[in-house]
């Protein structure tokens, strides 16, 4: 009998075919596939270290979707890296780092784990979806999101990601299951949960939406781990601008070492004619710390939960992007953490080369100092470059 890590390796080399299949002649069918590659090159210049990190990734994507009724479909997604260089080189552990983000199941496999690259492939997304009339039911690995924000989301109790890992689009997803049923116009009751055999590690919640005064409102109540969560989120606009929010309390139900937490976040964004783009948003986390001690730690590797959102007490951040032309478009976002010393950089610049291909530069600069000069905790320059199919 196969073990599921077989069965892994054999998805990974299915993979290499799809090629071929993108080729076929259009006609009407129960299947789809797509997916990307891209290649990521990213350079750490870490304080204190003599030289930079330099560290090489290739990811190639494969998504695919059945339909074999009208009222059942299915969907599987992996993702294969390739990692080498200066990290794989001189983080101990580095293939067990990389392979943290699986759920319930272990859906994933560690191909090679050697001194300076690691290749890994996971099953990130492998669900069936039931849909009829008002009802939806998704059962198997998903993303269960209940966020409504665009950078912190108090509200997303089962899949809390940073906005550091940029490089992450489709987010982790949680083995579970999810039951929906569309009560009215924009309006919902969803009952999910995950998988668990621990009552600590098992995430159940009731999401109510409601639609009132043209706004979309969500009430939340539930169990996240080993805390009973509150929550409440909304999405609108003020004039022409976005306005959203979101508000979760969260207090501890066994004796451990967290502290009751309230945790509430609100934006605005507003678009611009010409293109340019502004948003901003605060944070807080009335358990945060003014200065905590490495903050900007492993900020991309691991699971996130909702109470790892920001060390800090309070962030804030700036937002833009602007088309430069129809090919180019360049961004800043700065975060500042107010009552501390630490600011977040992130430039960017993307560039259509051709049709589903694009060329990204990306700093992300930390800034933090304690009794010393102000200078750049880390220094990240990412350069990627992306084929969608």
């Amino acid at each position: 009998m196969l073990r599921l890590k077989h069965c892994v390796a054999i998805l990974m080399l299915v993979t290499c075919y799809h090629f071929t299949w993108a080729q076929e002649p259009k006609k009407e069918k129960k299947w789809s596939i797509d997916g990307y590659v891209k290649n990521l090159v990213t350079v750490d210049m870490i304080r204190g270290l003599d030289s930079a990190w330099v560290e090489n990734q290739i990811h190639h994507r494969l998504n695919f979707k059945w339909y074999p009724t009208a009222k059942l479909s299915g969907f599987l997604e992996i993702r294969n890296r390739i990692f080498w260089g200066d990290f794989a080189k001189n983080i101990p552990f580095y293939g067990e780092l990389v392979d943290l983000n699986n759920d319930f199941f272990d859906l994933s496999l560690v191909v090679v784990d050697q001194d300076s690259w690691v290749i890994h492939s996971m099953i990130d997304r492998a669900y069936l979806e039931w849909t009829q009339d008002q009802w939806e039911i998704r059962l198997g690995r998903q993303r269960i999101n209940w966020g409504v924000a665009l950078i912190w989301n108090p509200n997303d109790l089962f899949n809390a990601f940073s906005f550091f890992d940029f490089d992450y689009e489709e987010r982790p997803g949680s083995d579970g299951i999810r039951i929906k049923k569309y009560t009215g116009f924009a309006s919902s009751l969803e009952l999910a949960s995950n998988v668990s055999d621990n009552i600590s590690d098992l995430t159940t919640g009731l999401l109510w939406k409601i639609n009132k005064w043209e706004y979309d409102f969500q009430f939340l109540a539930g169990k996240a781990m080993e805390d009973v969560a509150l929550g409440l989120g909304w999405a609108g606009n003020l004039k022409d601008a976005g306005f959203k929010g979101e508000v979760t309390f969260l207090y501890p139900y066994v004796d451990n070492d967290f502290d009751p937490v309230l945790l509430a976040t609100i934006s605005a964004d507003y678009s611009f004619e010409s293109s340019f783009y502004v948003h901003g948003a605060l944070f807080i986390n009335s358990q945060g710390e003014r200065n905590p001690d490495f903050p900007f730690l492993n900020v991309r590797l691991g699971r996130l939960t909702v109470r790892d959102l920001s060390p800090y007490k309070v962030s804030m951040l700036a937002q833009s992007t602007y088309n430069i032309s129809s090919l180019v478009t360049g961004g800043m976002a700065t975060i500042f953490y107010p009552g501390s010393n630490a600011l977040f950089l992130n430039p960017s610049l993307t560039i259509s080369l051709k049709a589903n291909l694009d060329l990204d530069l990306i700093g992300q600069l930390f800034f933090d100092h304690k009794n010393e000069s102000y200078r750049a905790v880390n220094k990240f320059v990412f350069t990627r470059i992306k084929w969608s199919y």
